[in-house]
């Protein structure tokens, strides 16, 4: 199946990876930049959490896919596991990196706002463009804000504790 002229496989995983990217990456950044206030630390935490979750969630679309074809024995292209693989990947590095951005050129507060902002009306595009719907770009900012708010409150759970 097709969406306009684009695979419906690639279509979905380039979302899925953004989307899992924005929210995940967005929600570990405000989390360790509001325990830690230490810059360094927050963009290490970034780097890793942007490589290691791009190379799994480009593995884990490259093994669904591969399953899912030897499961269905279907007559598709060979290649098309590892495309479905590195849409992923891609979809989830470049927007990871797009919010930890603001933390390298800006100071931790102020990095901490301009990365959600960029997370929050990525979001709000990728939910809304599809279907010109208001209620699914809101619905896709609505679970990014509740991944910044867990995030924030362990943060805040830590500078309680203070180990």
């Amino acid at each position: 199946m097709r969406i306009g002229k684009v695979n419906e496989g690639y279509f979905r995983n380039g979302v899925f990876g953004a989307e899992d990217s924005l929210v995940s990456t967005v929600g570990v950044l405000f989390g360790v930049s509001t325990a830690v206030q230490d810059k360094t630390t927050v963009l290490l935490t970034g780097i890793i959490v942007i490589a290691v979750e791009a190379l799994s969630m480009g593995a884990g679309a490259f093994s669904t896919e591969s399953s899912t074809q030897e499961i269905k024995d279907a007559a598709k292209p060979k290649d098309k596991p590892w495309i479905d693989g590195l849409i992923m990947f891609l979809s989830y590095f470049i927007t990871g990196v797009l919010v930890l951005l603001p933390y390298l050129f800006l100071d931790l507060s102020t990095g901490k706002v301009v990365s959600v902002a960029v997370a929050v009306i990525t979001l709000f595009l990728l939910g809304y463009l599809p279907n010109k719907k208001l209620k699914s770009g809101l619905r896709t900012v609505a679970v990014a804000g509740l991944a910044i708010i867990v995030g924030y409150l362990i943060g805040q759970l830590h500078n309680g504790i203070r180990v």
